[in-house]
């Protein structure tokens, strides 16, 4: 074992070589002071940019203020009719693809309620639908267990065991309470531990 271990330190030794490419810890060698200075110049050209973006936010909003009053001075009212009826007409298909995605919800979510249930759902609106049917989800499995854990529900001829052995050695209470229900045990004891009388 000793010999093992003076033969796997020089391996580790080559290993641990630093190579400067990856190495973690290099010095940066900027000055504090430079850092400051080009992070100051930073924020104030993003504070500029905001600025100017706002500016220009401003200046379209004008502009078409000024446009809609020129058509107006002209007597264009009918241009100024057509533009709002179109931005009305893209607002209401919207708003109607929006409407059928959350009936599509809502019926989605109503498949999960039972028959005899659905009459409380009515006037929910969607939001409180899904929080309805996940709390009414979680209460309906909150007594039940994990059926991948072994030996929690009495399946087949073995308690959910591939065989009775495996039952006995990792469920022996559940085989005693399986045994005392059912009347007795064909096999007898044979499979059962034996209670060890010093504990």
């Amino acid at each position: 074992m000793a010999e093992q271990e003076a033969t796997n330190t020089p391996q580790a030794e080559q290993n641990s070589e630093t190579n400067p490419s990856t190495q973690a810890d290099v010095k940066n060698d900027v000055p504090y002071g430079r850092f400051q200075e080009v992070n100051g110049l930073k924020n104030q050209l993003q504070s500029e940019n905001e600025g100017l973006k706002a500016e220009l936010a401003k200046q379209k909003a004008v502009q078409e203020d000024a446009r809609q009053e020129t058509l107006k001075k002209n007597s264009e009212y009918e241009t100024l009719y057509n533009e709002g009826e179109s931005k009305w007409q893209k607002t209401e298909e919207e708003n109607k693809a929006y409407k059928a995605r959350e009936l599509e919800d809502r019926e989605r979510m109503i498949e999960k309620v039972p028959e005899e249930q659905r009459v409380f759902t009515q006037g929910m609106s969607n939001s409180v639908l899904a929080q309805y049917i996940e709390q009414s989800q979680t209460s309906a499995n909150a007594g039940k267990t994990d059926p991948s854990r072994a030996g929690t529900t009495a399946k087949g001829d073995f308690g959910g065991y591939s065989s009775k052995m495996e039952w006995v050695n990792k469920d022996p209470e559940g085989y005693e309470k399986a045994k005392k229900n059912s009347g007795g045990d064909k096999f007898g004891d044979m499979f059962m531990p034996k209670p060890n009388p010093f504990a």
